[in-house]
């Protein structure tokens, strides 16, 4: 062995020995672990009683010690028993009595909602909305159709949210010089009980003081609830106490795929608008001032728990996408709820299980309906006070939702009509300079572009012709656009309604399964997405050539980008909703009938002629802008000329 080798063992040595000394426990951990030891073996003694307790009551047919006596066998009971309570005790506190009971569920429910809720930390484990279905449950119930004479769908069963495997919502305190109590751990008993009201309580071993949680069913999918805390005055410290939540959201719509693309974790502080994490990706947050409430949005569904008093600073929520068959999210969330205890202190919330329904989620007063994704600034704005007034207008008639979307579409072209209008006017003008455009190109094609550029400007201020006239039209109608690229794929009203091939035009229809998969573009063909790019493409010539821009040198591929778009959307929205890409195949054919309309019966490209000769006699005067455009052009031409030398 030479000296490198030895110096090469000694290094892996020492390596492996600060290794295991840098990552060794400390002292918190190693007390976390011992208490979670202790509770495991707390959770194994009560088992083990219980059981105790089932044979006792079954002796006549079980024999436990055939050696012992009836009063032997008391004995050791009695003994196990007291030690077990002094376990519970020193845990629990005032809520030993508590930490040990029976399993049972009980259901609330109105019109809207049904809840099931756990004796075993009285949490909420199972929410369906009875109005609404899962994909899946739908699909089911409309092939079941295709075997009977019926028309009418059968009962299909509720949608669910979250159910107990995949949910769990506690309370985590502290008890004055004891360890930290979850609400999780302790049974509670029903002592009113109605149809859409419960009150479970887990009493305490002190007489008059117990926890009471209250659940009551209200309208617009809302629970109100509160968590009172009764005599425990310098018994349990509230400075600390929190509401945890966890939940995998369960698949619901067509894929996890589109349903985890349209879901997150919302929130709203209190000073600011709502905020949210990264869909698509795992995200955190922490929450660095009061908040109103949190939702865990669930595509067209959201689970939120909103703080009559805000949530305290100091929380956080967390989310990411797992998408395995039965979850496609996973979100959580940590609130600070730190109240002062006194002899009744309650702390009160509200849960929200329900639709994203703009209308029913702005009812709160909270912001709520920022939770639908309808863009930002103007995108918003547009398709809040101009897209969604139409659609309801017209939903409103119970008319079928392709032919809705068909009159939105007509009603939005319309409405901008006149800049469409004007947009074709400044095409037609560019299309009779064309000639002219042309030959100054050739003109200049290898000489001087400052002067070709400051000959075509002249030309256009000669002939009283704007070429930017027509990019203002098309830069309003951005807005709208991109609205509607928003409004339609986050509209619950488009979810499970059908049109034509399209079962359900919330997301994609196919008509053809390919049986693999192409990147970007997906394992199916949609036949609205192959029309819409089609139509585009037939659009993109007829505009081109009927109303079209004079080719400037320099981008003679420009032919080709155009052509190129329809190819690159074909890809782009092939997964996306149905009813969005109806909508831009609506579009593109209800303008190019409008665009054959105002050819045919408004512009008149031989007046449009006559008025540009016409303005070629008279005299112009430059504005300021055009004259400084024009001495920059000249100051230009120098520099290149004094170059040239």
């Amino acid at each position: 062995m030479d000296r490198n080798t030895l110096i090469g063992i000694v290094l892996i040595i020492g390596i492996l020995f600060t290794f295991q000394i840098l990552n060794q426990p400390s002292e918190e951990e190693l007390q976390q672990r011992r208490e979670q030891q202790e509770q495991a073996m707390l959770a194994d003694s009560i088992a083990q009683l219980e059981k105790q307790e089932k044979l006792a009551t079954q002796s006549n047919e079980v024999a436990i010690d055939s050696t012992l006596t009836q009063e032997q066998r008391d004995s050791i009971f009695s003994a196990q028993q007291s030690e077990l309570n002094n376990k519970l005790t020193q845990s629990y506190s005032v809520f030993a009595s508590s930490a040990q009971g029976k399993k049972e569920y009980f259901v609330i429910e109105n019109d809207d909602l049904k809840i099931t809720i756990s004796s075993k930390g009285g949490e909420i484990v199972k929410t369906e909305l009875k109005k609404y279905q899962s994909y899946k449950n739908y699909m089911r119930a409309k092939d079941s159709l295709k075997d009977t004479p019926s028309k009418e769908l059968p009962i299909l069963e509720p949608l669910q949210l979250f159910d107990e495997d995949s949910s769990s919502m506690f309370f985590t305190f502290e008890m004055n010089g004891s360890k930290d109590i979850q609400t999780k751990e302790l049974y509670f008993v029903p002592v009113k009980t109605e149809k859409d009201n419960i009150i479970l309580r887990a009493q305490t071993t002190q007489a008059g003081s117990f926890i009471e949680m209250n659940y009551s069913l209200t309208e617009n999918y809302n629970v109100e609830y509160s968590l009172d805390f009764v005599g425990l005055e310098g018994v349990v410290e509230g400075d600390d106490m929190t509401f945890n939540w966890e939940m995998k959201s369960l698949i619901t719509e067509k894929e996890a795929e589109g349903q985890s693309r349209m879901s997150s974790v919302f929130y709203k502080p209190s000073d600011d608008g709502r905020t949210y994490l990264s869909e698509m990706t795992e995200d955190s947050e922490e929450l660095e001032s009061k908040t109103d409430w949190v939702a865990f949005k669930q595509c067209y569904f959201s689970s939120v728990v909103i703080s009559k008093e805000g949530f305290e600073k100091g929380g956080s929520v967390y989310s990411r996408p797992i998408k395995n068959g039965t979850y496609s999210d996973e979100y959580r969330a940590e609130l600070n709820v730190a109240t002062e205890i006194d002899n009744r202190t309650s702390v009160p919330m509200t849960f929200f299980f329900g639709p994203n329904d703009y209308d029913i989620l702005a009812s709160h007063n909270n912001e709520m309906e920022d939770i639908i994704d309808l863009g930002w600034g103007i995108f918003r704005w547009t398709a809040k006070w101009l897209i969604k007034p139409i659609f309801n207008f017209l939903n409103n008639f119970g008319l079928a939702m392709g032919l809705i979307i068909l009159l939105v579409t007509l009603a939005v072209r319309i409405i901008i009509l006149p800049l469409t209008y004007k947009n074709y006017k400044s095409s037609a003008k560019m299309k009779v300079l064309k000639p002219e455009i042309t030959q100054i190109n050739e003109k200049y094609k290898d000489g001087d572009m400052a002067e070709k550029q400051r000959e075509t400007m002249a030309l256009y201020r000669k002939s009283g012709v704007n070429p930017m006239a027509g990019c203002l039209p098309i830069f309003i109608q951005m807005p709208i656009l991109l609205a509607v690229f928003k409004f339609f794929p986050s509209n619950i009203d488009l979810r499970q309604r059908s049109f034509l091939w399209a079962e359900d035009l919330s997301t994609y229809e196919s008509v053809y399964d390919l049986g693999f998969s192409i990147p970007a573009y997906g394992d199916h063909v949609s036949l609205f997405t192959l029309l819409m790019c089609i139509s585009t493409i037939f659009y993109t010539r007829m505009n081109s050539s009927q109303m079209s821009m004079p080719s400037q040198p320099g981008m003679p591929n420009m032919k080709v980008i155009m052509y190129l778009m329809p190819l690159m959307m074909l890809f782009f929205l092939n997964s996306f909703s149905a009813g969005l890409t109806y909508y831009y195949l609506c579009g593109n054919l209800v303008t190019m009938g409008l665009m054959l309309l105002v050819k045919k019966y408004m512009i008149d490209e031989e007046k449009i002629r006559a008025t540009i000769e016409l303005n070629k006699t008279k005299p112009k005067k430059q504005s300021a802008f055009q004259k400084r455009m024009e001495e920059a052009m000249k100051q230009q031409q120098a520099a290149q000329k004094a170059k040239k030398k």
